[in-house]
C-alpha cells in the first residue's frame, strides 16, 4: 500500500521530533483491509473527495500516523481517536502525550511527530503549469514577489513554493494560523536551509524555528517546531 521512510532531522532540529515520508501507491481501494484501522469517520471523510488519488493520500497517509502513533502509545491503531481544537488542528481525543502533524500531495506524504512540542509540516508538487503570480497576492509578501522576479525564469517556481511550505508548515505549527494572511510572513530571500523570518515578526511565530527539508524531485517541502514545550 505505501513506504515508510525516516528521513534525518535538521542538524538545528530538536531530537525528540520524528519525521517520516510516505511514499504512496494508488492500485488499492478504500474497502482494502490495508484500511481497516480507519475510522468510521475517516472513511467518509476519504470518500468526499472527487479524485480516487486525493482518497488513498488522505486514507494512506491517515494509516501510517495511526500506526506510527498506535506504536508509540502501545495501543491498536484502530483504538485512536481523533479531534480537532478550536482552530481545527487536529489531535489525539484521549491523549495529550504526543504532538504530531501531516502533509501529502502527488505522490509523497510527510508526518512529524514530537512529545515535546508542537510541530508542523508541508510538502508540495511543484506543477510545471501552475502560474505562481495567480496567487502571489495571497501568499507573498510584495517584496518576495519582487525578489522571484528578478530571479531566472527557471528559478522562480522553486523559490515560490520554498515560501509557501514555509509559510504553511510555521502557520500549522502555531495552530491558529495568521489572521491576516500569509502574505503578511517573509520567508525570501533563502540564504540556508534555516527558515529566517524577515520583516514584522507575528508574535505567534517569535518562539518557532523552520528548516527546509530534502525533497523529491519536483517537490518542496518544509519542518517547523516550537521552541518552547506544548501544554499538557
Amino acid at each position: 500500500m505505501y513506504s515508510i521512510e525516516s528521513i534525518p532531522l535538521p542538524h538545528d532540529a530538536p531530537s525528540d521530533i520524528s519525521l517520516w515520508r510516505v511514499d504512496l501507491a494508488f492500485n488499492l481501494s478504500l474497502d482494502d483491509d490495508a484500511f481497516s484501522s480507519l475510522s468510521d469517520d475517516e472513511r467518509t471523510r476519504a470518500r468526499k473527495f472527487l479524485r480516487h488519488e486525493d482518497t488513498l493520500r488522505f486514507a494512506t497517509v491517515r494509516v501510517a500516523l495511526r500506526e506510527r502513533l498506535a506504536q508509540y502509545l502501545g495501543i491498536g491503531p484502530h483504538a485512536l481517536r481523533f479531534t480537532h481544537d478550536a482552530h481545527r488542528r487536529p489531535h489525539l481525543a484521549e491523549s495529550n502525550r504526543i504532538d504530531f502533524n501531516v502533509s501529502h500531495t502527488g505522490s509523497h506524504g510527510l508526518i512529524a511527530m514530537s512529545a515535546v512540542r508542537r510541530v508542523g509540516v508541508d510538502i508540495e508538487q511543484m506543477r510545471a503549469q501552475f502560474d505562481w503570480r495567480s496567487v502571489a497576492p495571497l501568499t507573498l509578501d510584495p517584496a518576495e514577489k519582487m525578489w522571484i522576479e528578478r530571479l531566472d525564469i527557471t528559478q522562480q517556481r522553486a523559490a515560490f513554493y520554498d515560501a509557501w511550505v514555509a509559510k504553511e508548515a510555521l502557520v500549522k505549527t502555531t495552530g491558529v494560523g495568521v489572521v491576516e494572511g500569509l502574505q503578511h510572513l517573509s520567508v525570501l530571500p533563502r540564504d540556508t536551509s534555516r527558515v529566517t523570518l524577515r520583516n514584522a515578526i507575528p508574535d505567534g511565530m517569535r518562539a518557532i524555528s523552520a528548516h527546509w527539508l530534502a525533497a523529491p524531485d519536483s517537490y518542496a517541502a518544509c519542518l517547523a517546531w516550537s521552541e518552547t514545550p506544548f501544554s499538557r
